[in-house]
């Protein structure tokens, strides 16, 4: 029988083994630092308080994502969004390896992805993780046949800007 020790200390090691992952959903949905202090936090809650509940029936980070995701479209229909904080840096620190060839490129294309709507954004962002468009579908709640339309329509807003 599982006990709170064992749960907490698989709890940490499902979060550390995905924290890029989950800083990477709250970057993308966060307005300031602020709200991405609150994302975050909001997120691990909600993964520690369904953390018991998770059977296996899909990888571990999808289920991840699929828990970040919602907690930070959620939040965001909750509390609206943040204003008169300091704006996040252009950065991209916690989602870009600096020492990537691309690391520029990359950190350019997280900035537009982040113009994005709040769908859109979970959309691309799964695609890039090389997500099919099942998952995606299922993740998201929008159909498959309207996930690869959203994604065409994606690709050729972001290489317009």
């Amino acid at each position: 029988m599982p006990t709170i020790e064992t749960d907490t200390s698989a709890f940490l090691e499902a979060v550390n083994s995905n924290s890029g992952l989950i800083y990477k959903v709250c970057y993308m949905y966060a307005e300031d630092r602020d709200h991405l202090k609150d994302l975050y936090q909001e997120v691990m809650v909600n993964l520690w308080q369904g953390f018991s509940g998770f059977r296996g029936n899909s990888k571990l980070s999808t289920w991840i994502y699929r828990i970040a995701i919602n907690t930070c479209v959620s939040y965001i229909r909750r509390h609206g969004r943040n204003s008169g904080h300091e704006p996040l840096d252009e950065s991209a620190s916690g989602i870009v390896d600096e020492s990537h060839e691309h690391a520029a490129q990359l950190k350019m294309m997280y900035e537009m992805i982040s113009t994005l709507g709040r769908i859109d954004k979970a959309i691309i962002m799964l695609w890039l993780d090389e997500y099919s468009y099942d998952e995606i579908a299922s993740l998201t709640g929008v159909s498959r046949n309207n996930v690869a339309s959203r994604i065409h329509r994606i690709k050729q807003r972001l290489s317009a800007k």
